[in-house]
């Protein structure tokens, strides 16, 4: 059983840093402003990151930033925590300029806030993003079905009854031209059979938050990501 990235965002401290990534994470979020999509505590300052990022032993440092106002602070807090990735929070697409300072600097982006509803269109999933220049390099990182709880036991038992439903192959047909992060409804009992179910994809992502001002997307509180994630680790090494 393998996964080639396992990203977590919205870490705010060393600790959990070093105990995630010794739990097999290889993309470490932090978020330097705040997500309208959350009402906790998580948000962390330009030094704070800067030090979860020089604790990372092997995994990569990503910059979570509001890129829409002044992209060039975002540009410079990224270069100041030595981020390797920038992801726009809120689903922004940087402005041209900041597009290619990020290539010239050899960091690459995040698009994540991506939903993906149950009737969705696959054409439309990630069309916003066909004039960027850096589509084929930037990572995709897709919430599916957030308006359900059980998000992933719809898209397998309830979405193949209706054929106008986004499937399980829609989301494997993406991932085959595109580097797909994909978050669902994570549990210790679900984690293996998603991962041997979308084969395609470039990993899944764990979106940390202790509350949420919306009930429609997928968030985990700390805890619970340490045991879907310790459970993982058994399943891999055969525990």
């Amino acid at each position: 059983m393998t996964c080639n990235v396992i990203k977590v965002d919205r870490v705010c401290s060393v600790g959990e840093a070093a105990a995630l990534e010794r739990l097999g994470v290889g993309l470490i979020g932090v978020a330097l402003d705040a997500d309208p999509r959350f009402e906790d505590g998580r948000v962390v300052d330009v030094d704070t990151a800067r030090d979860i990022g020089a604790s990372l032993r092997s995994a990569r440092l990503v910059a979570e930033l509001d890129v829409r106002e002044y992209p060039a602070d975002a540009l410079r807090r990224a270069t100041a925590v030595a981020a390797d990735f920038v992801q726009p929070i809120a689903g922004a697409v940087p402005p041209r300029s900041m597009q290619e300072a990020l290539a010239a600097s050899g960091r690459k982006v995040v698009y994540s806030g991506i939903e993906i509803a149950h009737d969705e269109d696959p054409s439309w999933v990630l069309s916003r993003y066909n004039d960027s220049p850096d589509r084929h390099s930037a990572i995709f990182q897709v919430d599916v079905l957030p308006e359900f709880p059980d998000s992933w036991e719809f898209l397998r038992d309830k979405s193949p009854e209706f054929e106008s439903e986004f499937q399980i192959e829609d989301l494997n047909l993406l991932a085959a031209e595109h580097n797909l992060v994909v978050s669902l409804n994570f549990t210790p009992q679900n984690l293996a059979e998603i991962i041997g179910a979308l084969p395609g994809i470039l990993g899944i992502g764990l979106t940390l938050a202790e509350a949420a001002t919306r009930q429609d997307l997928h968030f985990i509180r700390y805890e619970a990501a340490l045991d879907v994630l310790r459970s993982f680790r058994k399943l891999q090494f055969g525990l």
